[in-house]
């Protein structure tokens, strides 16, 4: 059953991946991320964009058999995410290399019907230990907000079925200051608005971790390009931010690695 709260600048929310692990994850001091970057071999095809990592050398590193693997997946959000955070400082593995390797899955248009095509087919390597999802943007307007979260607490269900212990991060929906064909934009982001309270009420009760991006406005022009959809170099380096903050803490308080 779907339930809708009001959405906000809440802090990070999760269920505990084990037993013994914390049950909300709380803002607290953790050490500053290594910064070192692993080498990788990018790939792009049809509009899909991955890093395969190469183990790094940095010394004190986690063996890398025993690094958390953490995979980001979604839309063009994911996509353009990944070119911008290989050219930062932090790099594509968003300054954890030290404790994880991180993987990049974003396929420009992308729906919510081919995340588990996206995740599954023609493919097995080890699953990871932390799923990062940010997808469904594509979908407002052909699918009301109910549908769209009822359809991803079921594939959410099912990662988790095909991927025991797997922590699921739902990253939430965007404002966006265009939505794209829609005939009553408000109607959309009603909608979006809807599926984020939905998912925030569900992960927070056992799916997984809710990632809010409360930075990121529709009021802010310049966190956007042109198109009113895709974030500026601004609006990723906010987005990216999100992601690593979230993950570092996911890190920290449920593994004990100071990320």
């Amino acid at each position: 059953m779907c339930e809708f709260i009001e959405e906000g600048a809440s802090p990070v929310g999760t269920s505990a991946p084990s037993t013994s692990a914390a049950s909300h994850i709380v803002e607290d001091e953790v050490a500053e991320a290594a910064a070192t970057e692993v080498e990788g071999t990018w790939t792009q095809d049809a509009g899909q964009v991955a890093l395969v990592v190469q183990p790094p050398e940095a010394e004190g590193a986690v063996a890398w058999r025993d690094r958390i693997r953490i995979l980001i997946c979604g839309h063009s959000m994911v996509f353009w995410a990944a070119h911008q955070a290989k050219r930062t400082r932090i790099g594509s593995q968003l300054g954890l290399s030290r404790w994880a390797t991180v993987e990049w899955r974003g396929r420009r248009g992308l729906r919510w019907a081919g995340l588990l095509p996206l995740l599954f087919e023609g493919r097995n390597p080890p699953p990871p230990h932390i799923l990062v999802v940010h997808l469904g943007g594509n979908d407002l307007g052909m699918m009301k907000g109910v549908a769209l979260s009822c359809q991803a607490q079921d594939d959410f269900r099912e990662i988790m079925r095909r991927w025991p212990g797997v922590l699921i991060f739902w990253s939430a929906m965007l404002l966006r200051r265009v939505w794209r064909e829609a005939l009553d934009h408000r109607a959309v982001e009603r909608a979006r608005r809807m599926a984020n309270r939905a998912l925030f009420r569900a992960m927070t009760r056992g799916l997984g971790i809710y990632l809010p991006h409360p930075q990121i406005r529709a009021e802010s022009a310049d966190l956007y390009r042109g198109d009113g959809v895709h974030l500026s170099t601004s609006g990723n380096a906010i987005f990216l931010n999100d992601l690593r903050q979230g993950l570092r803490l996911a890190l920290s308080h449920l593994w004990g690695a100071e990320a």
